[in-house]
């Protein structure tokens, strides 16, 4: 039954994908979507927002399954989530790493959620070593744990879409112009005069 399953959901996600597409995609008014502007809505976005958040916790969790060192569990969180940038690839499309799109933001939001996750798991096994709970009686519950690592990965996904629409960190060009705005005004302080002393 797993095969089947596993075949049918492909199959769907295969020939339904661009069905929902289109149905996702805001709709062009005056201007043509292009690859650029791939037509991005809310309800998209907010669906690759849950499941990057999945797919953070379900990554941490698959390394501490194996026993990895925690901070390799929370780089699992992030290297599972390269399936989309994958898909693009394959399929052909433009990676638009820092568009609206959100790619700029994966990496820091899933890699937030799994940190958050697996301290907090790592927290829990602390908490209750020995005959007696340090902090909490019982330990943290895995669902809150889960909650709080995906509210961490949607949290940070909603500010991404919310402070800056193309991307969650500048692009290089405006780091280069920033970086380049600093030094000018370093060198400017340092090689002012300073008032002479009365």
């Amino acid at each position: 039954t797993f095969l089947l399953i596993t075949v049918g959901a492909s199959l769907l996600g295969f020939y339904g994908w661009p069905l929902a597409e289109r149905m996702l995609e805001k709709p062009a008014s005056s201007e043509e979507i292009t690859s650029d502007n791939m037509g991005q809505s809310a309800v998209r976005y907010g669906l690759e927002s849950i499941a990057l958040g999945a797919l953070a916790v379900v990554g941490a969790q698959q390394g501490i399954i194996r026993g990895l060192h925690p901070l390799v569990s929370s780089a699992m969180g992030v290297t599972i989530a390269l399936g989309g940038v994958m898909r693009d690839l394959m399929c052909g499309r433009d990676l638009a790493l820092g568009a609206s799109t959100g790619c700029q933001s994966y990496g820091i939001a899933s890699f937030s959620g799994a940190v958050v996750y697996v301290a907090l798991r790592e927290l829990h096994v602390w908490n209750c070593a020995g005959s007696t709970s340090k902090l909490l009686n019982g330990g943290i519950p895995i669902g809150l744990r889960i909650l709080l690592g995906f509210g961490t990965v949607f949290g940070i996904r909603a500010a991404a879409w919310q402070n800056k629409p193309d991307g969650l960190l500048l692009t290089m060009d405006e780091s280069a112009e920033s970086n380049k705005k600093s030094v000018d005004r370093l060198v400017s302080l340092l090689t002012a005069k300073s008032p002479p002393a009365s």
